[in-house]
């Protein structure tokens, strides 16, 4: 588990400091002060040998990539937008070792030079104007762990006929073909789930994974917090490979879980994925959305139970109050306080990061601050 990270020059950060991390982890703040670019930095430092895992980032903002220009495409992961620049996003662990993702642009390898055209060509063909650019820029992601050498991946972005491609590299093959993923087990696995998007394919298979060794009712048990009539869970298809998760209530025909709520499904989402990414971290933006502020405080029960179990870490954001207040009233309980939370404020022109830890929480709840 990390213990610390650092982010430096990515997204909205400067130099952004989060110590005394936990088992699980709360991230507030106002808007616009980078609670989701906190995830996304982490998401990446999980896949440090994944150059596809920027442009992901794009498409969960609603960013859609049309141009084959590099600038355009990862411009906006730099701080304000400044590609000379070199984003580095490290992360300690309980040994105190270290690991550290540097990306930035650079000369593709692959440009070549371009033959002179012949005397009698030159001036029968304009070519336009000349500027002093290297050709093709490419995004070098450069990972380093303790007693481990450097490794370096490259993504870049190429036209192939009337589409626009992103290709990439791993070290140690030259030829990989779009998107394939690293070998797994390489790293462990991290999930990030956004606050808009469901996930009724990925839920059918990670609970048909828990099917297999007989843990479905560590979920079911849970789900019955929000829907106390739920009986089992099944997963079956819709349509010709895509299976969802229904669940029967007793009315005789069991329902989608997408049909039973916001929340409910958000919920699955968390319990499913923290137990696929077992000694791995799950990040989750806006925990609360869909769920009653009543059910909050059972709701943390079983995602620290899960995490618990799992030995996964968890990151969440939010921007609710009772969502704060119930996290730290169960784990204060519970008698293991495995828990932080993480303010983010703006300091000056940067932004900085404040942990609240038990009893520092405990007094600003007591006296009516905002921890917010």
């Amino acid at each position: 588990m990390f213990q610390s990270m650092t982010v430096s020059r990515f997204r909205c950060f400067a130099d952004l400091k989060v110590e005394h991390l936990e088992r699980i982890n709360l991230i507030g703040g106002k808007n616009n002060i980078g609670k989701t670019a906190l995830l996304e930095a982490i998401f990446l430092l999980l896949g440090p040998d994944n150059p596809e895992l920027p442009m992901r980032l794009s498409a969960l903002r609603g960013i859609q990539w049309v141009e084959a220009v590099p600038e355009e495409t990862w411009g906006w992961l730099f701080l304000e937008r400044r590609t000379q620049d070199t984003i580095e996003i490290a992360g300690r662990d309980e040994s105190n070792q270290q690991r550290r993702l540097r990306i930035r642009l650079a000369d593709s390898e692959a440009a070549q030079l371009q033959p002179v055209a012949n005397a009698k060509d030159v001036g029968a063909k304009p070519i336009g104007s000349f500027t002093t650019a290297m050709g093709p820029r490419e995004l070098v992601l450069e990972y380093e762990e303790a007693a481990k050498g450097p490794v370096t991946s490259r993504a870049s972005l190429v036209v192939e006929g009337d589409q626009l491609k992103l290709k990439f590299q791993r070290p140690g093959d030259r030829q990989l073909p779009l998107f394939e993923r690293a070998p797994a087990g390489r790293f462990p696995l991290g999930v990030f789930l956004t606050s808009a998007a469901h996930y009724p394919q990925e839920n059918a298979k990670r609970f048909s994974q828990l099917q297999e060794v007989g843990r479905e009712g560590e979920v079911l048990e849970s789900l019955r917090i929000l829907e106390p009539r739920l009986q089992r869970l099944v997963v079956s298809a819709i349509g010709p490979g895509i299976p969802i998760i229904q669940g029967d209530i007793g009315i005789r025909r069991h329902v989608p879980i997408q049909l039973m709520g916001e929340g409910i499904g958000k919920f699955l989402s968390c319990l499913l994925a923290v137990a696929d990414a077992s000694h791995g971290t799950v990040l989750i933006d806006e925990l609360e959305n869909g769920l009653h502020y009543t059910v909050l405080p059972k709701v943390w029960k079983a995602i620290a139970e899960f995490a618990r179990r799992f030995e996964t870490q968890v990151f969440a954001t939010t921007h609710s109050g009772e969502c704060i207040r119930a996290a730290h009233d169960f784990f204060d309980a519970c008698g293991t306080y495995d828990f932080a939370y993480h303010r983010l404020d703006r300091a000056g022109e940067s932004i900085a990061s404040v942990t609240f830890d038990r009893e520092m929480l405990s007094t600003a709840l007591a006296t009516g601050l905002e921890p917010r």
